[in-house]
Protein backbone atom coordinates (compact mmCIF):
# COMPACT_ATOMS: atom_id res chain seq x y z
CA UNK A 1 0.00 0.00 0.00
CA UNK A 2 1.40 3.26 -0.95
CA UNK A 3 0.28 6.48 1.42
CA UNK A 4 1.15 9.72 -0.67
CA UNK A 5 -0.73 9.96 -4.05
CA UNK A 6 1.61 13.09 -5.30
CA UNK A 7 5.09 12.75 -7.37
CA UNK A 8 6.63 10.70 -5.01
CA UNK A 9 3.61 8.14 -4.14
CA UNK A 10 3.18 7.67 -8.14
CA UNK A 11 7.25 6.51 -8.33
CA UNK A 12 6.88 4.06 -5.58
CA UNK A 13 3.99 2.35 -7.07
CA UNK A 14 5.61 2.40 -10.63
CA UNK A 15 8.62 0.52 -8.14
CA UNK A 16 6.79 -1.98 -6.46
CA UNK A 17 5.02 -3.35 -9.63
CA UNK A 18 8.72 -3.48 -11.17
CA UNK A 19 9.57 -6.15 -8.74
CA UNK A 20 6.25 -8.00 -8.54
CA UNK A 21 4.05 -6.67 -5.87
CA UNK A 22 0.51 -5.93 -5.68
CA UNK A 23 0.03 -2.69 -5.20
CA UNK A 24 -3.87 -2.59 -2.95
CA UNK A 25 -4.37 0.47 -2.22
CA UNK A 26 -3.16 4.37 -2.71
CA UNK A 27 -4.15 7.06 0.03
CA UNK A 28 -4.78 10.68 -0.23
CA UNK A 29 -5.52 13.69 1.20
CA UNK A 30 -7.03 15.44 -1.21
CA UNK A 31 -10.51 13.82 -3.27
CA UNK A 32 -9.20 14.94 -6.91
CA UNK A 33 -5.95 14.18 -7.21
CA UNK A 34 -6.09 11.33 -5.12
CA UNK A 35 -8.92 10.03 -7.56
CA UNK A 36 -7.01 11.36 -10.46
CA UNK A 37 -3.77 9.51 -9.79
CA UNK A 38 -5.81 6.38 -8.71
CA UNK A 39 -7.41 6.90 -12.25
CA UNK A 40 -3.83 7.39 -13.93
CA UNK A 41 -2.15 4.58 -11.83
CA UNK A 42 -5.16 1.84 -12.14
CA UNK A 43 -5.45 1.23 -8.72
CA UNK A 44 -9.02 0.74 -7.68
CA UNK A 45 -8.76 0.76 -4.01
CA UNK A 46 -8.29 4.80 -3.34
CA UNK A 47 -8.66 5.89 0.33
CA UNK A 48 -8.76 9.19 1.90
CA UNK A 49 -8.04 7.40 5.46
CA UNK A 50 -5.13 6.07 5.98
CA UNK A 51 -5.76 4.41 9.27
CA UNK A 52 -8.65 3.22 8.10
CA UNK A 53 -6.62 1.34 4.93
CA UNK A 54 -3.98 0.29 7.03
CA UNK A 55 -6.07 -1.45 9.51
CA UNK A 56 -8.63 -2.95 6.84
CA UNK A 57 -6.15 -4.26 4.74
CA UNK A 58 -2.73 -5.25 6.45
CA UNK A 59 -0.52 -5.31 3.48
CA UNK A 60 2.94 -6.23 3.93
CA UNK A 61 4.52 -3.60 3.21
CA UNK A 62 3.44 0.27 3.41
CA UNK A 63 5.37 3.18 1.23
CA UNK A 64 5.04 6.57 2.95
CA UNK A 65 5.24 9.02 0.20
CA UNK A 66 4.03 12.02 1.99
CA UNK A 67 5.65 15.49 3.40
CA UNK A 68 7.06 14.50 6.99
CA UNK A 69 4.40 16.46 9.07
CA UNK A 70 2.71 12.67 9.13
CA UNK A 71 5.09 10.46 9.24
CA UNK A 72 5.51 8.92 12.44
CA UNK A 73 1.90 8.55 12.56
CA UNK A 74 1.90 6.70 9.53
CA UNK A 75 5.21 4.42 10.65
CA UNK A 76 3.45 3.87 13.87
CA UNK A 77 0.13 2.45 12.51
CA UNK A 78 2.04 0.41 9.89
CA UNK A 79 5.07 -0.98 12.16
CA UNK A 80 2.18 -1.48 14.93
CA UNK A 81 0.43 -3.99 12.78
CA UNK A 82 3.30 -5.65 11.86
CA UNK A 83 3.72 -4.31 8.64
CA UNK A 84 7.10 -3.31 6.62
CA UNK A 85 7.81 0.42 6.09
CA UNK A 86 9.44 2.17 3.43
CA UNK A 87 9.04 5.95 4.72
CA UNK A 88 10.69 8.91 1.96
CA UNK A 89 12.72 11.63 3.53
CA UNK A 90 13.35 13.04 5.53
CA UNK A 91 12.07 10.61 8.28
CA UNK A 92 10.71 13.08 10.47
CA UNK A 93 10.60 16.67 11.08
CA UNK A 94 13.34 16.74 13.94
CA UNK A 95 15.18 14.19 15.91
CA UNK A 96 12.93 13.20 18.29
CA UNK A 97 10.30 11.99 16.03
CA UNK A 98 12.96 10.49 13.77
CA UNK A 99 14.42 8.24 17.02
CA UNK A 100 10.41 7.15 17.73
CA UNK A 101 9.95 5.90 14.38
CA UNK A 102 13.17 4.14 14.44
CA UNK A 103 11.82 2.77 18.24
CA UNK A 104 8.68 2.00 16.64
CA UNK A 105 9.72 -0.39 14.06
CA UNK A 106 12.52 -1.80 16.31
CA UNK A 107 10.00 -2.71 18.86
CA UNK A 108 7.99 -4.42 16.01
CA UNK A 109 10.30 -6.38 14.61
CA UNK A 110 9.62 -4.80 11.05
CA UNK A 111 12.06 -3.91 8.08
CA UNK A 112 12.44 -0.04 7.44
CA UNK A 113 13.96 1.54 4.45
CA UNK A 114 14.56 5.18 4.10
CA UNK A 115 14.19 7.12 0.94
CA UNK A 116 17.71 8.85 0.06
CA UNK A 117 17.17 7.55 -3.41
CA UNK A 118 19.49 10.23 -5.02
CA UNK A 119 22.79 7.86 -3.97
CA UNK A 120 21.42 5.28 -6.74
CA UNK A 121 21.82 7.93 -9.37
CA UNK A 122 24.20 5.93 -12.00
CA UNK A 123 26.54 8.92 -12.36
CA UNK A 124 27.65 8.16 -8.47
CA UNK A 125 27.86 4.59 -8.86
CA UNK A 126 30.43 5.28 -11.57
CA UNK A 127 32.21 8.17 -9.62
CA UNK A 128 32.26 5.69 -6.63
CA UNK A 129 33.69 2.98 -8.89
CA UNK A 130 36.93 5.63 -9.85
CA UNK A 131 37.01 6.47 -6.07
CA UNK A 132 37.93 2.74 -5.25
CA UNK A 133 40.29 2.46 -8.40
CA UNK A 134 42.19 5.27 -7.23
CA UNK A 135 41.71 7.50 -9.58
CA UNK A 136 42.32 10.95 -7.50
CA UNK A 137 44.10 8.96 -4.27
CA UNK A 138 42.52 9.52 -1.39
CA UNK A 139 38.92 11.21 -1.11
CA UNK A 140 39.38 14.38 1.16
CA UNK A 141 36.49 16.33 0.20
CA UNK A 142 32.61 15.77 -0.73
CA UNK A 143 31.48 19.60 -2.19
CA UNK A 144 27.53 20.38 -3.40
CA UNK A 145 25.95 23.63 -4.67
CA UNK A 146 22.62 23.65 -5.71
CA UNK A 147 20.77 27.13 -7.19
CA UNK A 148 17.20 26.21 -8.62
CA UNK A 149 16.07 29.70 -10.24
CA UNK A 150 12.73 29.21 -8.30
CA UNK A 151 10.17 32.49 -8.32
CA UNK A 152 9.66 34.11 -5.20
CA UNK A 153 6.16 34.37 -5.86
CA UNK A 154 5.09 30.70 -5.49
CA UNK A 155 1.64 29.97 -4.22
CA UNK A 156 2.36 28.62 -0.34
CA UNK A 157 2.59 25.05 0.31
CA UNK A 158 3.75 22.10 2.59
CA UNK A 159 7.35 23.32 1.42
CA UNK A 160 6.37 26.78 2.79
CA UNK A 161 5.86 25.19 6.48
CA UNK A 162 8.26 23.29 9.22
CA UNK A 163 5.30 21.70 10.72
CA UNK A 164 3.99 20.11 7.53
CA UNK A 165 7.84 18.80 6.57
CA UNK A 166 8.50 21.76 4.30
CA UNK A 167 12.02 23.52 3.78
CA UNK A 168 15.81 22.83 1.80
CA UNK A 169 16.88 21.21 4.96
CA UNK A 170 14.16 18.44 4.97
CA UNK A 171 14.06 18.05 1.31
CA UNK A 172 17.15 18.60 -0.11
CA UNK A 173 20.21 17.85 2.66
CA UNK A 174 19.06 14.18 2.72
CA UNK A 175 20.16 13.59 -0.72
CA UNK A 176 23.55 15.17 -0.28
CA UNK A 177 24.05 13.16 3.14
CA UNK A 178 23.29 10.34 1.27
CA UNK A 179 24.99 10.69 -1.76
CA UNK A 180 28.32 11.90 0.60
CA UNK A 181 28.19 8.53 2.86
CA UNK A 182 27.94 6.68 0.19
CA UNK A 183 30.98 7.71 -1.96
CA UNK A 184 32.61 8.32 1.07
CA UNK A 185 32.14 4.80 2.82
CA UNK A 186 31.72 7.77 5.85
CA UNK A 187 29.92 8.02 8.94
CA UNK A 188 28.26 11.96 10.00
CA UNK A 189 30.66 12.77 13.49
CA UNK A 190 30.53 16.44 13.61
CA UNK A 191 27.96 19.56 12.14
CA UNK A 192 27.60 23.37 11.77
CA UNK A 193 25.95 25.30 9.68
CA UNK A 194 23.51 28.06 9.02
CA UNK A 195 20.00 27.92 7.30
CA UNK A 196 17.29 30.79 7.36
CA UNK A 197 13.91 31.30 5.44
CA UNK A 198 14.95 34.16 2.79
CA UNK A 199 11.36 34.84 3.01
CA UNK A 200 8.55 35.99 5.73
CA UNK A 201 5.29 35.55 3.51
CA UNK A 202 3.76 33.42 0.66
CA UNK A 203 0.50 34.29 -1.41
CA UNK A 204 -2.00 31.54 -0.88
CA UNK A 205 -2.91 30.60 -5.04
CA UNK A 206 -3.87 27.86 -6.69
CA UNK A 207 -3.05 24.52 -3.94
CA UNK A 208 0.04 22.24 -4.83
CA UNK A 209 -0.18 18.68 -4.78
CA UNK A 210 2.41 17.45 -7.02
CA UNK A 211 6.15 18.29 -6.11
CA UNK A 212 6.18 18.88 -9.99
CA UNK A 213 3.69 21.41 -10.67
CA UNK A 214 4.83 24.51 -9.16
CA UNK A 215 3.34 27.29 -10.37
CA UNK A 216 4.38 31.35 -9.99
CA UNK A 217 1.97 33.75 -8.78
CA UNK A 218 1.14 36.72 -10.62
CA UNK A 219 2.76 39.56 -9.15
CA UNK A 220 -0.18 41.87 -10.15
CA UNK A 221 -2.35 39.87 -8.64
CA UNK A 222 -0.24 38.82 -5.31
CA UNK A 223 -1.88 41.98 -3.14
CA UNK A 224 -5.21 40.47 -3.27
CA UNK A 225 -4.39 37.38 -2.62
CA UNK A 226 -4.39 36.17 1.43
CA UNK A 227 -0.78 35.32 3.03
CA UNK A 228 0.91 33.21 5.22
CA UNK A 229 3.61 33.13 7.09
CA UNK A 230 7.06 30.99 6.20
CA UNK A 231 8.95 29.77 8.71
CA UNK A 232 10.64 26.40 6.55
CA UNK A 233 14.57 26.86 6.16
CA UNK A 234 14.64 27.49 2.07
CA UNK A 235 18.36 28.45 2.24
CA UNK A 236 20.96 26.75 4.05
CA UNK A 237 24.91 26.03 4.15
CA UNK A 238 26.08 22.82 5.70
CA UNK A 239 29.45 21.25 7.23
CA UNK A 240 29.52 17.98 7.73
CA UNK A 241 32.50 15.59 9.35
CA UNK A 242 32.59 12.02 7.69
CA UNK A 243 34.56 9.42 9.46
CA UNK A 244 36.01 6.83 6.96
CA UNK A 245 36.03 3.05 8.41
CA UNK A 246 40.31 3.69 8.45
CA UNK A 247 40.03 6.87 10.70
CA UNK A 248 40.37 9.41 8.15
CA UNK A 249 38.07 12.73 7.99
CA UNK A 250 36.32 13.77 5.20
CA UNK A 251 34.93 17.58 4.95
CA UNK A 252 31.54 17.72 3.38
CA UNK A 253 29.99 20.93 2.19
CA UNK A 254 26.34 21.55 1.11
CA UNK A 255 25.05 24.86 -0.04
CA UNK A 256 21.27 25.86 -1.42
CA UNK A 257 19.66 28.56 -2.14
CA UNK A 258 16.51 28.44 -4.26
CA UNK A 259 15.91 31.53 -5.85
CA UNK A 260 19.27 32.31 -7.26
CA UNK A 261 20.36 31.74 -10.42
CA UNK A 262 24.16 30.34 -10.49
CA UNK A 263 26.39 31.00 -13.90
CA UNK A 264 27.43 27.66 -13.75
CA UNK A 265 25.27 24.11 -13.56
CA UNK A 266 24.59 22.85 -10.08
CA UNK A 267 27.17 20.26 -9.34
CA UNK A 268 28.53 17.89 -6.96
CA UNK A 269 32.36 17.29 -6.71
CA UNK A 270 34.65 14.99 -5.28
CA UNK A 271 38.26 16.01 -4.34
CA UNK A 272 40.97 13.78 -3.43
CA UNK A 273 44.68 14.33 -2.92
CA UNK A 274 45.72 13.60 -6.65
CA UNK A 275 42.60 15.01 -8.02
CA UNK A 276 39.07 15.57 -8.49
CA UNK A 277 35.75 14.08 -9.89
CA UNK A 278 33.13 16.28 -10.67
CA UNK A 279 29.51 15.61 -11.52
CA UNK A 280 27.13 18.04 -13.04
CA UNK A 281 23.79 18.34 -11.67
CA UNK A 282 23.05 18.09 -8.61
CA UNK A 283 21.20 15.89 -6.82
CA UNK A 284 20.82 14.23 -9.96
CA UNK A 285 23.74 14.18 -12.07
CA UNK A 286 24.31 13.44 -15.76
CA UNK A 287 27.64 14.46 -16.50
CA UNK A 288 31.02 12.99 -15.07
CA UNK A 289 34.42 14.36 -15.45
CA UNK A 290 38.17 13.99 -13.71
CA UNK A 291 40.77 16.49 -13.54
CA UNK A 292 44.32 15.43 -12.43
CA UNK A 293 46.13 17.72 -9.51
CA UNK A 294 48.86 19.43 -11.82
CA UNK A 295 46.60 19.59 -15.22
CA UNK A 296 44.17 21.84 -16.82
CA UNK A 297 42.22 19.42 -18.50
CA UNK A 298 39.01 17.93 -18.10
CA UNK A 299 38.27 14.44 -19.12
CA UNK A 300 34.83 13.23 -19.86
CA UNK A 301 33.66 9.66 -18.36
CA UNK A 302 30.69 7.86 -19.85
CA UNK A 303 28.36 6.70 -17.77
CA UNK A 304 28.70 3.34 -18.24
CA UNK A 305 25.86 1.78 -15.65
CA UNK A 306 23.49 -0.85 -18.37
CA UNK A 307 20.40 0.10 -16.04
CA UNK A 308 20.87 4.08 -16.82
CA UNK A 309 17.35 5.67 -17.09
CA UNK A 310 16.23 8.82 -18.90
CA UNK A 311 14.20 9.40 -15.87
CA UNK A 312 16.88 9.31 -13.21
CA UNK A 313 14.34 9.97 -10.29
CA UNK A 314 12.53 6.89 -10.99
CA UNK A 315 15.84 5.14 -11.22
CA UNK A 316 16.61 5.94 -7.42
CA UNK A 317 13.22 4.85 -6.62
CA UNK A 318 13.17 1.84 -8.67
CA UNK A 319 16.49 0.36 -7.18
CA UNK A 320 16.02 1.27 -3.20
CA UNK A 321 12.30 -0.65 -3.44
CA UNK A 322 13.70 -3.26 -5.08
CA UNK A 323 16.85 -4.00 -2.38
CA UNK A 324 13.96 -3.31 -0.06
CA UNK A 325 11.89 -5.56 -1.35
CA UNK A 326 14.29 -8.23 -2.15
CA UNK A 327 14.95 -8.60 2.28
CA UNK A 328 10.99 -8.41 2.69
CA UNK A 329 11.13 -11.81 0.94
CA UNK A 330 14.10 -12.97 2.76
CA UNK A 331 16.39 -12.49 -0.55
CA UNK A 332 19.15 -11.33 1.05
CA UNK A 333 19.75 -7.78 0.88
CA UNK A 334 20.87 -5.10 3.45
CA UNK A 335 22.71 -2.47 1.86
CA UNK A 336 19.95 -0.27 1.26
CA UNK A 337 19.57 2.57 3.35
CA UNK A 338 17.61 2.50 7.18
CA UNK A 339 15.61 4.44 9.40
CA UNK A 340 18.88 5.31 11.46
CA UNK A 341 20.10 7.11 8.74
CA UNK A 342 17.27 8.84 8.60
CA UNK A 343 17.49 9.86 12.08
CA UNK A 344 20.93 10.97 11.64
CA UNK A 345 19.77 12.87 8.84
CA UNK A 346 17.13 14.27 11.16
CA UNK A 347 20.08 15.34 14.23
CA UNK A 348 21.89 17.04 11.74
CA UNK A 349 19.14 19.16 10.59
CA UNK A 350 18.26 20.09 14.22
CA UNK A 351 22.31 20.95 14.82
CA UNK A 352 21.84 23.21 12.18
CA UNK A 353 19.06 24.69 12.77
CA UNK A 354 20.50 25.56 16.78
CA UNK A 355 23.05 27.23 15.57
CA UNK A 356 23.58 31.48 15.48
CA UNK A 357 26.44 33.18 13.56
CA UNK A 358 29.34 34.18 15.80
CA UNK A 359 29.36 38.08 15.37
CA UNK A 360 32.11 40.12 14.99
CA UNK A 361 33.97 43.04 16.77
CA UNK A 362 35.65 44.91 14.17
CA UNK A 363 39.09 46.60 13.85
CA UNK A 364 39.35 49.44 16.50
CA UNK A 365 42.17 51.44 16.55
CA UNK A 366 43.98 51.52 20.31
CA UNK A 367 43.39 54.58 21.76
CA UNK A 368 46.54 56.74 21.45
Amino acid sequence: MVVGAGWAGEGYVHALRGVGADVVALCGRTPEPAYAMGRKLGIADVRLDWRVAIEDLRPDVVVVATPAGPHRDIVGSAAGLGCHVLCEKPLGRNADEARAMVEMVDRSGVKHAYGATSRYSPALAQARALLDEGLIGELQEVEAVGHYGMPRLMSYAWVHSLEQGGGMLMNVLPHFLGQAQYVSGGAPRWVYGLADSLIDRAPVGSPVHDFRKWSPVDAAAADDLDWRDVDADLRATVIVGLERPDGALIRALWHVSPFAHGRNADYLALAGSEGTIHLTGFPWHHKLEHKRNGTDEWIDVPISLADVTTDPVQHGWNLLTAEFIRDVRGLGDTNYPTFRDGYLANEIMDRVRSSTAQPLAGFRASAP
